[in-house]
C-alpha cells in the first residue's frame, strides 16, 4: 500500500494558545546563492558589490526610462508641456528610434532594417513641402500670404509669409515633419516596445489608410514607372523634330503678349495623400485634452533626448519648423481645391447682385478662390481662438521664448591655466588670440590697399596723424585711409 503520509518541513511561531499550530515550510534550497561569509570584511565586500550593481542598474534605467518626477520638482517647461505624465514609462531610445529616417534598401552595415513605406512617406513628405514653397514663390501674391501669416482670428499683417532664402534650407525645416510621420507609420504597424497612446478620428484614420495605400502603390511601381520613362524619352526624341517644325508657323501666328506660360507641374497621388493626412491632423478641435490630438502626441516625442528633454532654448526652433510648414501646406491646399489659376474676377459682382425679385431658379454657387479658402481655414484651425493643435504650439512656443529671454543662460567662456581660452568647442591660448588678430589687421589692411588705393603696397598710403587726430580736418579720402 501507498503511504498516506510525505515528509515536509514545519514551523511554528508560539508553542502554545492562539495560533500555536505548524505550518509548512519551504525545504532550504542547496543549489541556492552562496552562505555569506563568517568574515565579517568579505561579508561587507559581498554586500558593497550588490549594492554597487543595484544602484548602477537603477542609474541604467533612470537614464533609458522615463520616470515620474517628484511632486515637489519645479520646472516651469515640462508642466507646460506635460510631457512627463504622458510619456511616463516610456523607453527613450524606443522613442528616438521611431522618428529615426527610414532606409529603403537593407544595407548590410547597418543594423537598421529595410522600411519601403516609410521611406516612401520620407520622401513624400520632402517633396510635398518642396512644392508647397515653389507655390508660395510662383503662384500666389500678396493677398494669400498676408492671410496665411496670421495668428489671430482678425488681425491685420503687414509681413506676408516669405519662402526661406535658402531653397535647400527647406530640408532641414521638413525633417520634424518627417519624424512626426514616422512616428506614426511605426506606431501603427505591430511592434515590440511600448509606444505612446493615441487615437485618429475617423476623417484622420482614412486619410492615414490612403496615405499607407499611396505608398505601397509607389514602390510596386518604381519598376514599372522605369521602362515607362524609356518609352516616353523615345516619344520626346520623335516629337522634338516636329516642334521643330512647327515652331516657326506658331510663332507666325501667335500674337505677341498671348502666349501661355508652361502649366505648373502637379503633385503626385503620395504626395497628395500626404498632403490630406496633414491637413486632417491640423483640422482637429480639441474639446477636453491636448493629448487627445495625435499631432500634439507626436510632438511630445519630439521634445525626448537621450539624457532628457528639450528645453525652451532648443524646441521652439522646432515648433517654428512645424508651424511655417503647415502654412506652406494650408496654402497648397488652398490651390489644390481652387483648380486652375485663373481668376475671373466676378464672384465679387454676384455677390452685390441683388436676387430678390428674379423669378427664375437661383444660379449655381460659383466655387470659391482660393484666397478665401485659405482664409476660411486659417479662422478654422490655424489661428489662436481655433481650440487647435496650431493654437497649442503658437502658445507654446511663445511661452519657451519668454522662459528662454527671461532666464539667464549658462555662459561659453571658460579660462584654464590663466592664458587658455575655452569657448564653445574652441580651445586656443591668448597668444594664438593675438596672432590671428595681427592676421587679420594685416589682411585687412591689404585688401583695402588694393580695393581703395589702388596700390600694390602699402607704402603710397599717406600716413596719419594719430597724436592730432581729433584736431585735424581730414578729407574724406584721408578717412578712409585711417581705415587703411
Amino acid at each position: 500500500m501507498e503511504k498516506g503520509y510525505r515528509l515536509v518541513h514545519c514551523q511554528r511561531l508560539f508553542g502554545s494558545r492562539h495560533g500555536s499550530q505548524y505550518f509548512q515550510v519551504q525545504p532550504p534550497d542547496e543549489d541556492g546563492p552562496d552562505v555569506v561569509p563568517v568574515d565579517g570584511a568579505a561579508a561587507w565586500a559581498q554586500v558593497g558589490e550588490q549594492m554597487a550593481k543595484a544602484w548602477q542598474d537603477i542609474e541604467r534605467r533612470a537614464q533609458t526610462t522615463i520616470q515620474e518626477g517628484e511632486r515637489d520638482e519645479v520646472n516651469p517647461w515640462l508642466e507646460r508641456t506635460q510631457w512627463l505624465p504622458y510619456l511616463v514609462g516610456m523607453e527613450r531610445p524606443d522613442l528616438l528610434a521611431c522618428i529615426e529616417e527610414p532606409v529603403a534598401e537593407p544595407d548590410a552595415r547597418q543594423e537598421q532594417q529595410a522600411e519601403p513605406v516609410e521611406a516612401a512617406i520620407w520622401a513624400a513628405m520632402d517633396g510635398l513641402a518642396r512644392f508647397s514653397q515653389a507655390s508660395i514663390i510662383d503662384r500666389i501674391g500678396v493677398f494669400i500670404r498676408l492671410e496665411a501669416i496670421r495668428t489671430e482670428m482678425h488681425q491685420t499683417r503687414f509681413q506676408p509669409l516669405q519662402p526661406y532664402m535658402d531653397k535647400d534650407a527647406i530640408v532641414k525645416h521638413t525633417r520634424p515633419w518627417q519624424q512626426m510621420l514616422m512616428f506614426f507609420a511605426r506606431t501603427q504597424k505591430e511592434h515590440a516596445w511600448k509606444s505612446p497612446k493615441y487615437r485618429f478620428t475617423r476623417r484622420q484614420r482614412e486619410a492615414w489608410e490612403v496615405l499607407i495605400e499611396q505608398a505601397k502603390r509607389s514602390i510596386e511601381g518604381d519598376e514599372e514607372d522605369e521602362a515607362e520613362d524609356m518609352d516616353e524619352e523615345r516619344e520626346e526624341l520623335d516629337e522634338e523634330m516636329m516642334d521643330d517644325i512647327d515652331e516657326s508657323i506658331e510663332v507666325a501666328e501667335e500674337e505677341p503678349g498671348q502666349g501661355e506660360g508652361p502649366e505648373p507641374k502637379k503633385l503626385s497621388k503620395i504626395q497628395k495623400a500626404c498632403l490630406e493626412f496633414c491637413i486632417a491632423l491640423l483640422n482637429h478641435r480639441i474639446t477636453r485634452r491636448e493629448y487627445d490630438s495625435p499631432l500634439v502626441c507626436a510632438l511630445a516625442v519630439l521634445g525626448v533626448k537621450e539624457d532628457g528633454w528639450k528645453g525652451p532654448e532648443q524646441y521652439p526652433p522646432i515648433l517654428s519648423a512645424v508651424i511655417k510648414i503647415a502654412r506652406f501646406m494650408v496654402v497648397q491646399k488652398g490651390l489644390e481645391m481652387s483648380g486652375p489659376d485663373e481668376d475671373s474676377g466676378d464672384e465679387t459682382d454676384d455677390d452685390l447682385d441683388d436676387s430678390a425679385y428674379e423669378s427664375g431658379p437661383s444660379q449655381r454657387r460659383r466655387p470659391k478662390g482660393c484666397l478665401q479658402l485659405v482664409q476660411r481655414m486659417m479662422d478654422r484651425f490655424m489661428v489662436r481662438g481655433s481650440h487647435s493643435p496650431m493654437q497649442w504650439m503658437l502658445d507654446l512656443r511663445t511661452y519657451g521664448l519668454k522662459i528662454h529671454y527671461n532666464t539667464t543662460t549658462r555662459g561659453h567662456v571658460e579660462w584654464t591655466n590663466g592664458d587658455e581660452l575655452l569657448y564653445k568647442e574652441l580651445h586656443f591660448s591668448m597668444a594664438q588670440f593675438r596672432g590671428m588678430v595681427h592676421g587679420l589687421a594685416s589682411e585687412s589692411r591689404r585688401l583695402l590697399t588694393e580695393e581703395l588705393m589702388f596700390g600694390s603696397k602699402a607704402a603710397p598710403v599717406p600716413a596719419v596723424p594719430w597724436a592730432d587726430f581729433p584736431k585735424s580736418k581730414l578729407t574724406w579720402i584721408t578717412c578712409l585711409t585711417c581705415l587703411v
